[in-house]
């Protein structure tokens, strides 16, 4: 019986929108066993609006993964000596306080060995990852879930928790991805853009623009006088008045893709390597024209990512429906149940 296996409620808290996704596992299947996405007004909103998202789900867990993001998460790459796995993390705290802005005892900290090459001495030089998140943050998510009844098993980061739903992908559809390609992630939010570059399924690149879908709304706003929750809906639902929409965002979107694209020019610059398609995901990824937008920009093959494709789901539980309609919006709590 599904409620005898594992179960976790993948919480993506956004500044627009509340999203979670249940998943029930067992050693052959991913289950969604339960979906329910909710919008919220303001930040003072969220924690009444996820237990009304709870109680309206009907999930079975009470396990709750959720993530941080924003100005109080910060990622770096450098370069180190090479050292064994189990001493990385302490080697990396050692030298925190070189790469990141914040007191070392003020963060967690997590890093992950990328990749080993020769440096020009001769001398093996490792490339790490190095995340830092201030445990304030991480605290105060961590309470207000237990302060709603909840158990809070994760706090991770949106960017990461990307990754893991494109590995999840990777598991339900085996093979499908080409060995050594790359591919980068991109979920454009209501106020931050999270992009998370991949190459056999690790991360290597991360990092987030503080540019998404409000910027186009406001841009829709400012073209046709509409005040801002109406252009809000008028980006959602265009109807006949599409072109309009899409000549209000291009500005916008431009200026986003060319952001975006100087991510890609980094990596690519430090990582002998070049990003071969993109991903797109995230509430402004339902926009009819984000795709032939980006593709433009990046000159890159571009598609939007459904990351519940291939899941099974509890249709008696789930509207079916509406999480197909939706699935673009959806990545981020996918792949935190799926990291849990």
């Amino acid at each position: 019986m599904l409620n005898q296996r594992k179960s976790i409620v993948g919480l993506d808290i956004g500044s627009s929108c509340i999203k979670a996704v249940e998943l029930t596992r067992d050693k052959y299947d991913h289950v969604i066993t339960g979906y329910a996405q909710m919008d919220v007004s303001n930040e003072a909103a969220r924690q009444d609006a996820i237990a009304e998202l709870m109680r309206v789900a009907r999930f079975r867990s009470k396990r709750v993964a959720t993530a941080v993001s924003g100005k109080n998460v910060v990622f770096r790459y450098i370069g180190m000596p090479e050292i064994s796995d189990d001493k990385l993390l302490q080697a990396a705290r050692l030298d925190a306080d070189k790469y990141i802005p914040f007191d070392v005892d003020e963060v967690e900290l997590d890093a992950q060995k990328l990749s080993v090459s020769t440096d020009a001495a001769g001398k093996l030089e490792m490339k790490v990852l190095l995340v830092a998140a201030k445990k304030t943050i991480v605290a105060d998510h961590a309470r207000m879930l237990t302060e709603l009844g909840l158990q809070p098993a994760l706090v991770g980061v949106d960017g990461f928790a990307l990754g893991n739903a494109w590995e999840l992908g990777d598991l339900v559809h085996p093979g499908i991805n080409e060995p050594g390609r790359t591919v980068a992630l991109i979920d454009v939010g209501a106020t931050k853009t999270s992009i998370n570059v991949l190459r056999d399924n690790i991360s290597c690149f991360a990092r987030e623009v503080g540019m998404g879908g409000q910027d186009l709304t406001n841009a829709i706003a400012r073209r046709t006088g509409l005040e801002p929750m109406q252009a809000e809906q008028l980006k959602r639902n265009p109807g006949d008045q599409l072109a309009i929409v899409q000549e209000a965002c291009a500005q916008a979107l431009d200026d986003l893709g060319n952001e975006i694209k100087l991510s890609f020019d980094f990596f690519e610059n430090q990582f002998d390597g070049e990003v071969q398609e993109v991903r797109l995901t995230g509430g402004t990824a339902l926009l009819p024209f984000l795709e032939e937008t980006f593709e433009r920009v990046f000159e890159k093959r571009t598609k939007t990512w459904n990351p519940v494709e291939g899941l099974k789901v509890r249709a008696d539980n789930v509207d079916v429906e509406r999480l197909n309609q939706l699935a673009p919006q959806l990545a981020v709590a996918v792949g935190l149940a799926a990291a849990s």
